[in-house]
């Protein structure tokens, strides 16, 4: 058979990115961008969708009887309503660490960021040569922190929260990871609570399940280091962005950086914009994934998935 195959969203790709399509019989269709209600018009005729950030719920999924795979082009599976994928027999694939290194330099950049006072240091010479600061003898108007020697509490245990570990430790952190109920074992693992309290930075490096919801809360947030540096490269909705900004406002908290929030795309209205100018708050909008080397990996191995499903269903065929 021809497969039709649509592309949702390729923006979500660098335009450095090659998509090396399969070679069995298909047709292809690429769209720049895909709102919600555009999804079931432009899957009607389709037999595998590609997506790199689009949610697929049921009530669209059930109108489309053609589409036969869904090919992620990321590592979570939220966004997709896998239950009923698998209820109905419609494949989903994701691509797992095709990012752990993108994501723990990006978490890294953050800390060394918060650390250093990189950023705000250059705010201050832009200001100054804008008129809008005066000159000083002496700059010490940031506090500025050394890495080497602090303590940083992974919350994961995925590949990007080891490739963070590894290239922290060689920066001179000292890291622990957090034991889940003593499901990882190891003297590195420690519990939730002794993470929280003994850690100089805390990163989040975990998917967002039922389980790791607001995972860390305003009760959480009390038991860590009034100094600590919170950081979030997983998921926003493994915070309590609410507590969250209330302890930082509150300096309760040395510091927050985000790359996540619990509702993305993220709007004008979102409440962690507050933030924006605090000195102790830095957001990115969720790029710590998209440098051109782990953007190319994930678009082959999404691809690669595509033609795995395809071999697999032709070879089921062939053998009735």
């Amino acid at each position: 058979m021809t497969h039709h195959i649509v592309f949702l969203d390729y923006e979500g790709i660098g335009p450095a990115v090659s998509i090396n399509r399969p070679d069995f019989p298909h047709t292809w269709t690429n769209y720049s961008y895909t709102a919600p209600d555009q999804v079931v018009e432009r899957l009607k005729d389709a037999t595998i969708a590609v997506t790199c950030s689009l949610p697929l719920r049921q009530e669209q999924l059930e109108q489309l009887p053609n589409l036969q795979m869904i090919s992620m082009a990321l590592t979570g599976v939220d966004i997709v309503d896998v239950a009923y994928c698998q209820e109905r027999g419609l494949r989903v694939a994701n691509v797992p660490g095709y990012a752990e290194n993108t994501v723990a330099e990006h978490t890294l950049s953050l800390i060394f960021a918060l650390l250093r006072r990189t950023g705000n240091y250059h705010q201050l010479m832009r200001d100054i040569h804008d008129g809008d600061a005066a000159l000083q003898n002496l700059y010490l108007n940031y506090r500025v922190r050394d890495l080497r020697g602090l303590q940083l509490g992974i919350i994961g245990n995925g590949p990007i929260a080891h490739r963070l570990k590894q290239i922290a430790e060689g920066v001179g952190m000292q890291v622990q990871l957090h034991d889940r109920n003593g499901k990882y074992q190891g003297k590195e693992y420690v519990p939730l609570e002794a993470l929280l309290k003994t850690s100089d930075v805390l990163a989040i490096c975990c998917p967002l399940t039922s389980e790791t919801y607001h995972l860390i809360d305003a009760a959480e947030l009390a038991m860590m280091k009034k100094d600590a540096l919170l950081i979030n490269t997983g998921r926003g909705g493994v915070i309590n962005e609410s507590a969250m900004i209330t302890a930082l406002l509150e300096k309760r908290l040395g510091g927050v950086a985000l790359d996540v929030v619990e509702h993305e795309p993220i709007q004008l209205d979102n409440p962690v914009f507050q933030l924006i100018h605090h000195p102790n708050f830095m957001l990115t909008p969720h790029v710590a994934w998209s440098s051109e080397n782990a953007m190319q990996t994930l678009m082959d191995k999404a691809i690669a998935n595509i033609v795995e499903f395809v071999d697999s269903e032709n070879k089921v065929h062939m053998e009735n």
